[in-house]
């Protein structure tokens, strides 16, 4: 332990903050803040979270952020990766009796193709060597045809059903229907959702990756690690900034109400 975990919860106590009203005031939740002044930080998302942790944290009970992630940077270790290897494939032993029974199959095979293809020479020949020609077939006099044919009146009932506008309005209103949100993460960030009063998905996204969400009614970020790293768009329509770098915000409603405002 580089000391950082401690100085935090010194802090703290000094304030004689509880751990409630240490998440009341920095808006991080109290597991997240036990495991900051333990330095248990297996149980949080990751390292950039970590940071962001820290130096919201820091900078609440008043202390050098940069001294702190500095303290975590040093105890920070790089475990490698673990290569994962393919088990090894085992071989089967074919029984014997496979490879005379696949080459007599193989044979069986070749002498129906033989049979089949000499008998369809037979059978060409035969019908090329055939002396008959059919007779020529009667032309229809051109007369009665042109007589036969009615010119059709252009009426409107004539149009096919296929070009047949539909009403513009109900177009529009078509694709108007529901919700969709696409989330474009500019950093590293956190994010839980709830579609619909149902939940989603939650996870870290990488910096340069998006996510599109569709919903009916209500599409909601429960909870966002890093506001400044998300940028949102409702229906096409842009929101404002959620908030800062670093900042965790919770419970971001996204609604028909929302779309009007925009």
């Amino acid at each position: 332990m580089a000391g950082e975990g401690q100085m935090l919860r010194a802090a703290r106590e000094g304030k004689k903050w509880s751990l409630i009203e240490a998440e009341d005031t920095t808006k991080i939740r109290v597991r997240y803040i036990q495991a900051l002044e333990e330095e248990d930080y297996e149980i949080l998302p990751g390292a950039t979270y970590v940071k962001g942790y820290l130096r919201t944290y820091a900078k609440q009970l008043g202390l050098n952020s940069d001294e702190i992630i500095a303290l975590y940077n040093d105890s920070a270790i790089l475990e490698p990766s673990p290569v994962l290897k393919a088990p090894p494939t085992l071989e089967k032993a074919r029984p014997l009796w496979v490879r005379p029974a696949i080459i007599g199959s193989m044979a069986v095979l070749a002498i129906i193709l033989v049979i089949v293809i000499s008998g369809s020479y037979q059978a060409g020949k035969k019908v090329a060597d055939s002396p008959y020609s059919p007779p020529a077939l009667p032309s229809a006099p051109k007369a009665e045809a042109s007589a036969q044919v009615p010119s059709s009146p252009k009426t409107e009932s004539s149009a096919p059903s296929s070009l047949v506008v539909a009403n513009p309005e109900n177009a529009v209103a078509a694709t108007q229907d529901g919700l969709t949100a696409q989330l474009v993460f500019t950093q590293a960030c956190w994010v839980e959702v709830k579609v619909d009063d149902q939940p989603s998905f939650q996870g870290t996204f990488a910096a340069g990756t998006s996510k599109e969400v569709k919903g009916t009614s209500r599409i909601e970020l429960v909870s966002v690690g890093n506001a400044g790293g998300l940028s949102v768009s409702l229906n096409g329509k842009a929101l404002p900034s959620l908030g800062k770098a670093g900042e965790v915000i919770r419970h971001v409603v996204l609604s028909p109400d929302t779309l009007k405002s925009l």
